[in-house]
């Protein structure tokens, strides 16, 4: 049982340090078990309601006042000592963003819009379709015509979820300004030590360097499929069928083998990994849930094809990451950055353009090394104003929830990719529901990555042992003991800078 009350009563400053580390152990004894459980339901579809249960807890320890008096008051008065200073810290961040989020109010408006999004279905030429096979469709689907039909019929759902998920935002920013920020969009950002504002100003920078670059692409695009413009739900499937990788050895029962040659290259074995590696229907590219370092759960969807093997290196980035990072504080280990994490992805997913890697696991022809190159460089270049698109879209829901969600999307989908035209709803996206404010996070990631790259000269991780030793000792170990901002900078010896992925994406 949690007891973080008793460090309400403690004076001693040895003896208050050893109840707040019993305390915090717990803590995260319930944030794993959590994690099982949300493992279980996206991995084997086994729904609990011990879910709410610990968000109740959760909720009812990050709400408390005295407990945040108590820290508050340790946290100025142990300054001096820069770790736990910065663990009290990162601990009070946490409880501000966890009482906001499990708030009761907010939890039932989201639960509600949970349910309706994952029990809505309809049908299509006699078949029933649920928004995730409408999400596999939009990306995996060459009939055009058909992902048309789904897009609309997803639309219907986002339509009659509108207002739910306007309540959602509205209850969202009332309770970031009770906290003394302006909306619930810059309360997440500045968590995580972002300023929208001026990531905004980047990324504007960013589309009209590389606007020739895309211009080339879109018209390569349109000639190849026959097409007069980009819809919506052309963009994910043009930039993932571009090319198709047509090859027996991209099969899903190699993907534990293909990893583990990925770990023998830098050194380590993915065996002494206490790591679980599955293939499973899912309508995703894949997931990883670091439940404690000696506890990881990766996840790829099951298809024959050279996108899965991507996924599953981007995630083996997460696992490694997971596994590698300090758990000496639990709470710096729990409350992770989540750019940090996805910048050790991202750079973990460049391997799966090199050559000296593709040679060694996969029978492929000297044109398929070219087609995997210029996959890269669209996947990139559309990727970068996908997430832009996405948290633009979800950054102009919290400026102005009175307008229509519709119209937000469908002007930010003409400001980002320069056609008119139907954009997604955004009601009907889980994604905005479950994980909010994420998307800038992905861009800044792919801006972290390519800083790496540069810093070290290498395209990709695989067997540079000593670049992986300096991103471990640096970057990984340290985890939350330092920002990502900090482990950045000491990585790289320059402050985050998107300078170095704007030149690569500008690059004809």
């Amino acid at each position: 049982m949690l007891n973080f009350n008793r460090l309400n009563h403690i004076t001693n400053a040895d003896e208050w340090k050893q109840a707040y580390d019993e305390e915090i152990h717990k803590l995260d004894e319930l944030y794993q078990e959590e994690e099982r459980l949300y493992y279980k339901m996206y991995g084997e579809g086994i729904e609990s309601g011990r879910i709410a249960e610990i968000q109740r807890i959760k909720h009812e320890l990050m709400t408390d006042l005295a407990i945040i008096q108590t820290l508050s008051s340790w946290k100025d008065s142990l300054r001096e000592d820069p770790i736990w200073h910065r663990r009290l810290h990162v601990f009070l961040l946490r409880m501000r963003q966890e009482a906001l989020e499990s708030h009761p109010e907010l939890t039932k408006i989201q639960q509600r819009l949970q349910a309706n999004l994952m029990d809505s279905t309809f049908m299509v030429d006699g078949k029933e379709y649920n928004l995730g096979s409408v999400h596999s469709n939009i990306l995996e689907n060459p009939d055009r015509a058909f992902r048309r039909k789904l897009f609309f019929e997803a639309q219907k759902i986002g339509e009659e979820n509108e207002d739910l998920f306007r309540s959602l935002v509205i209850k969202r920013n009332e309770l970031a300004v009770s906290l003394g920020y302006s909306d619930y969009y810059h309360f997440k950002c500045s968590l995580k030590e972002v300023d929208m504002d001026s990531y905004m100003g980047e990324m504007n920078a960013l589309l009209e360097r590389t606007k020739t670059v895309s211009t080339q692409w879109e018209m390569r695009i349109k000639e190849k499929f026959g097409w007069d413009t980009l819809h919506y739900y052309d963009q994910y499937f043009s930039t993932f069928h571009f090319h198709q990788i047509q090859n027996d050895s991209f099969h899903s029962n190699r993907m534990k083998e293909v990893l583990g040659d990925v770990v023998d290259s830098l050194g380590k074995s993915i065996d002494e990994m206490p790591i679980s590696i599955e293939s499973l229907d899912i309508p995703y590219g894949g997931f990883c849930l670091n439940i404690n370092p000696n506890e990881l759960k990766l996840v790829v969807s099951k298809r024959n094809s050279y996108s899965a093997f991507l996924s599953g290196i981007h995630e083996l980035g997460h696992a490694i990451d997971g596994h590698y990072a300090s758990y000496k504080y639990p709470e710096l280990y729990r409350f992770y950055s989540s750019i940090a994490a996805e910048g050790v992805a991202e750079l973990f997913q460049t391997i799966i353009t090199d050559q000296t890697f593709l040679m060694k696991n996969f029978d492929l022809y000297e044109v398929d090394y070219v087609q995997m190159n210029e996959i890269q460089q669209l996947m990139d270049l559309k990727m970068v104003r996908i997430n832009h698109y996405f948290s633009l879209v979800e950054y102009e829901l919290y400026q102005r929830p009175d307008r229509s969600f519709q119209e937000i999307a469908n002007d930010c989908y003409t400001f980002v990719f320069g056609y008119e035209g139907e954009a997604g709803h955004p009601a009907n996206m889980m994604f905005y529901v479950e994980n909010p404010a994420f998307f800038q996070d992905y861009n800044i990631a792919l801006a972290m990555r390519d800083m790496i790259r540069h810093k070290f000269k290498i395209k990709s991780p695989y067997g540079n042992k000593d670049v992986f030793h300096e991103l471990l000792t640096k970057f990984i170990e340290p985890n939350q003991l330092y920002s990502w901002k900090q482990r950045v900078e000491a990585l790289c010896g320059e402050s985050h800078t998107f300078a170095y992925l704007a030149e690569r994406l500008s690059e004809e």
